[in-house]
């Protein structure tokens, strides 16, 4: 395993095309309210700019596929709903499938795994990003038991990192921990893999945004806001 810092790059061995993304953090369990981190990953073309709506995959994309067990049928949660995922539209990139649970054991720890498929990712595909937002919601100013939500920043989020796994047998490939202090800051870009001809790259990011997500997305996809 390589471990990177801020910058470094590194490549991805040829042959190697189903990649496991794995991002994850510590929140602070006992705050009130509770609070929750969301990935999302976006599918750049060469301006840089997501080209299809569905290249910004997160937990609330209209474009979902169902998930299944190993012997082909639906999964269904506790209530009874079909467990979906996010996809992007070439289907290259399936997203987290619970993003706004993932500290079900009430530890604070959290992690998304979002699967990347790169014998299907779109030709006119440069870049995917993967980033991680403090998750809030407008309403919350109206609730005074949800306000601060929209006060929290990384300041309140420890050990955070990003992972490149083998999908296959689960070999971590490379590593960067965000050991940097984003105490104003709601938004993170993790990391990228980008194309350099054949083949592809990571490269730890580490770039922080002041507004969490809302920047991210005018940065990657403008004209869908």
């Amino acid at each position: 395993m390589i471990n990177l810092i801020k910058g470094q790059r590194v490549e991805i061995e040829a042959g190697l095309t189903r990649l496991r993304v794995e991002m994850g953090w510590k929140v602070n369990p006992n705050a009130k309210p509770p609070y929750d981190l969301d990935a999302s990953t976006f599918l750049l073309g060469s301006n840089g700019q997501i080209e299809n709506e569905y290249d910004f995959v997160f937990y609330g994309s209209g474009n979902q596929t169902p998930v299944l067990d190993n012997s082909g049928k639906q999964l269904y949660d506790e209530e009874g709903n079909p467990v979906m995922r996010p996809i992007s539209v070439d289907k290259s990139v399936l997203g987290s499938v619970d993003d706004l649970g993932d500290d079900d054991d009430n530890t604070g720890e959290g992690n998304e795994e979002i699967d990347v498929d790169l014998t299907k990712t779109s030709s006119r595909v440069n870049e995917i990003l993967f980033t991680a937002s403090i998750y809030w919601s407008p309403s919350d100013a109206n609730n005074p038991k949800l306000a601060p939500r929209m006060h929290y920043n990384f300041g309140q989020v420890r050990d955070a990192y990003i992972q490149i796994k083998n999908a296959v047998n689960g070999e971590v490939i490379c590593r960067y921990d965000l050991d940097e202090d984003f105490s104003t800051d709601k938004g993170v870009e993790f990391g990228r893999l980008y194309r350099r001809g054949s083949e592809w790259k990571f490269q730890a990011v580490g770039e922080a945004h002041k507004d969490g997500l809302e920047p991210i997305c005018r940065k990657y996809a403008s004209k869908f806001m």
